[in-house]
């Protein structure tokens, strides 16, 4: 998984929530602290850890990656020794490659955002309880709650995975279930913080969620593993696994359904969160359900081939959806990386930029990318910025008129496609239509930058 994952994992645009990876984690720790009360608490965690990541490795768009990518890789080899432990050797394997095949495995390795680590943790929690219950041991236990803590600082809906947990010693040592709740409830009390922060930061972090609906029910599949016909085949793999009398496979199915159970019944009557990013950890489960169901239990020379075979099929049908994460413009956001490249062939001295004000991605991420040209517009209406506002986006300049006038050429740069740019800065559109003429123009991926020249 992890040569799949580095393959073309520099290639995409920072997607708008890795811009905002990138920016937060740029602050000093009082100023990543500050944010946390306002909003995005549910990532404070991740982005100090990406602080201190990125003081060492630097903020490449690679290492920014690289700890997701690990934590990617580590959960699909986690992944394998529980198919190993719980089943066969051969069902671990199985349950590797198949991950490996899955498109958005690649897509949210190469993502400068906590999915990766829910899955890891996700995984890692599932197998040390295992472990515990098998050998026993204070220090066993001690790593299944410390693995459960890191679980929910990565993403507070991985902890619905804690549902297989109780179905596992259900089925395995209901005389452990008591010490169980004991070292999960101790485990997930530093967490219960953020996770009230994060109740007070719905409006906020959630508005944009579109509320469920059966449609919406019947293309998570293909949102969550990156590819309907990789979906809709280890969906079909699965069912006939659960379809077999074994125990040991309830934990598995429990894993793979408790999440989506939970989230639907949360956004149906509390709040819109069915989002496909927070679900990934289901996808373990559903590799590991599809490997039971191809190797039924047997080692015969007909079961490998028509494991080899559907394997072969499946990862066939994902050549498209791994093709597709890859694309530069494959992740969410405009392409901040040409607009930058559109910007740093042609600045001049005295030149300025300008943004929509209030705008989070656009203005951090042609920023990131203009860090590496030898030149850059100013960006002269920041009266704060964002780093000191204890929020996400810069404050400007309640009167922004006097601080453009005057410049030779202004750079305006909005976050969506508009044949007159000027729409987004009502304010400033009488200065510029009287004293300036537009001199370029060009839209790339949900992006319009326009040049305007001061009138001779």
């Amino acid at each position: 998984m992890l040569a799949i994952a580095l393959v073309g994992a520099g290639r995409p645009v920072l997607s708008w929530d890795e811009v905002t990876s990138a920016e937060v984690a740029s602050r000093s720790v009082p100023q990543i602290l500050d944010v946390i009360p306002n909003i995005d608490a549910v990532f404070g965690p991740y982005y100090l850890f990406l602080h201190f990541w990125t003081a060492i490795a630097g903020t490449g768009e690679v290492t920014l990656r690289l700890p997701s990518i690990l934590a990617m890789a580590g959960a699909v080899t986690i992944a394998a020794e529980i198919g190993r432990r719980l089943f066969t050797p051969a069902t671990g394997l199985i349950a590797g490659v198949l991950l490996c095949f899955v498109p958005n495995t690649s897509r949210y390795a190469a993502e400068a955002r906590p999915y990766a680590f829910a899955c890891f943790f996700a995984a890692l929690a599932f197998l040390l309880l295992a472990g515990a219950v098998r050998q026993g041991g204070r220090w066993r236990w001690t790593g299944y709650g410390l693995s459960v803590l890191f679980l929910g600082l990565s993403h507070l809906i991985a902890l619905t995975t804690l549902a297989a947990h109780a179905a596992y010693l259900a089925v395995h040592a209901r005389d452990r279930l008591r010490p169980w709740m004991v070292t999960a409830g101790v485990a997930v009390l530093p967490v219960l913080p953020i996770a009230y922060l994060g109740t007070t930061q719905e409006d906020t972090q959630l508005h944009w969620v579109a509320p469920i609906t059966l449609s919406r029910i019947h293309d998570m599949p293909g949102e969550i593993t990156g590819s309907r016909e990789v979906a809709w085949l280890l969906i079909g793999l699965a069912v006939l696994a659960v379809w077999r009398p074994a125990r040991r496979l309830l934990p598995v199915a429990v894993y793979a359904v408790a999440p989506l159970a939970v989230v639907a019944v949360v956004s149906a009557l509390i709040s819109p969160m069915w989002v496909a990013r927070y679900l990934l950890v289901v996808l373990t489960p559903l590799a590991l359900l599809a490997a039971v169901a191809l190797l039924a239990g047997e080692r015969s020379r007909a079961t490998i081939v028509r494991a080899v075979v559907v394997v072969l099929l499946l990862g066939f049908a994902a050549v498209p959806g791994e093709r597709a994460v890859r694309r530069p413009t494959a992740k969410n956001g405009a392409d901040y990386r040409t607009i930058a490249k559109i910007i740093g062939a042609d600045v001049r001295p005295g030149d300025i930029i300008v943004y929509p004000d209030g705008n989070r991605a656009i203005r951090a991420g042609t920023a990131y990318y203009l860090r590496r040209r030898p030149a850059a517009p100013a960006d002269v209406l920041v009266e704060v910025p964002s780093a000191r506002t204890g929020w996400l986006i810069a404050h400007e300049y309640a009167d922004p008129v006097p601080k453009v006038t005057g410049a030779p050429r202004i750079w305006l740069v909005i976050a969506d496609r508009r044949p007159d740019p000027l729409t987004a800065r009502a304010d400033l559109a009488p200065l510029i239509t009287s004293g300036y003429h537009r001199a370029g123009f060009w839209q790339p991926k949900s992006a319009t930058v326009a040049l305007y020249e001061k009138n001779s």
